[in-house]
């Protein structure tokens, strides 16, 4: 242990991480003993640009979350849209099915998967439009707005 280290109890030692784990810092005093203090408040650009840094997880998580497509949920994951698109530039869907996202093999025309695959594009580029949307709100945001935003769809699309 080096010889300026400072001696904490567990129980501070576990009071520390659960504040850090709540979003506070641990931070020093003038004779160097840790404690919990409050995460500096970002000026308003840096607390934007946190904001927009954080969308294209959202947007990655949107298109690879599947999609509903006549009445059933279908696969959305990059290799799942590889796997149709291959599938249409071979003019074929091979042994006439398809598997859904419950694992259950559907019989399954070309025609169907051109339908699928056209939904499939409709979502992404309705994905996309609302990542444009979130993009203009933020930059529109105050800074209390900004502290409770979480990227999400309208109420009248989810509910």
């Amino acid at each position: 242990m080096p010889n300026d280290a400072i001696v904490i109890t567990d129980d501070e030692y576990l009071f520390l991480l659960d504040g850090q784990y709540n979003g506070r810092i641990i931070t020093a005093d003038e004779n160097g003993k840790p404690f919990l203090a409050d995460k500096p408040e970002l000026d308003i650009n840096a607390a934007r640009f946190e904001l927009l840094s954080r969308l294209p997880a959202w947007e990655t998580a949107e298109r690879a979350a599947g999609i509903d497509h006549a009445g059933r949920r279908w696969l959305t994951t990059p290799e799942a849209l590889q796997d149709i698109r291959d599938s249409l530039l071979a003019g074929m869907v091979p042994g006439g099915v398809w598997v859904d996202a419950a694992r259950e093999v559907i019989p399954m025309t070309l025609g169907e998967l051109q339908t699928l695959w056209t939904a499939c594009v409709e979502r992404g580029a309705a994905i996309y439009q609302r990542r444009l949307e979130l993009e203009a709100q933020i930059a529109q945001m105050d800074r209390e707005q900004l502290a409770s935003f979480m990227p999400s769809w309208p109420e009248e699309i989810v509910g």
